[in-house]
């Protein structure tokens, strides 16, 4: 193998390496989005609809959106991103209303899919 030939061939992987790395940042951040979204829909559910979560329902409710993240995102991860959907979801409705497109789009997630999840 000659020298330029190791060098392309390091160059490629490299870029090959990045471009990778980038993809896979990317699916990481859709997979952090996803979960705050259903987290925020619970939160938003709660609220608008006084509602609570009884262990078993969070159970299951967890475990679903577990499932749709494909378990990606580390438990302690996780606690940060439900506080901050919470906290999100609390100055969402408290300035937009729960009859707010944006409060009523998470409401219709809460109901589509996590108000009987399989």
């Amino acid at each position: 193998m000659s020298k330029s030939f190791v060098i392309r061939l390091s160059a490629a992987a490299l870029v090959a390496g990045s471009v990778m790395g980038a993809a896979g940042f990317a699916a990481a951040q859709d997979q952090t989005a996803i979960y705050s979204q259903y987290h925020q829909a619970i939160r938003a559910a709660e609220i608008c609809r006084e509602m609570t979560l009884d262990p078993a329902a969070w159970s299951k409710v967890s475990t679903y959106v577990d499932k749709k993240i494909n378990y990606e995102i580390p438990a302690g991860e996780r606690l940060t991103l439900i506080e901050a959907a919470k906290s999100d979801t609390r100055v969402l409705v408290w300035n937009m209303g729960c009859e707010s497109d944006e409060v009523k789009a998470l409401l219709a997630l809460y109901d589509a899919e996590l108000a009987n999840p399989m």
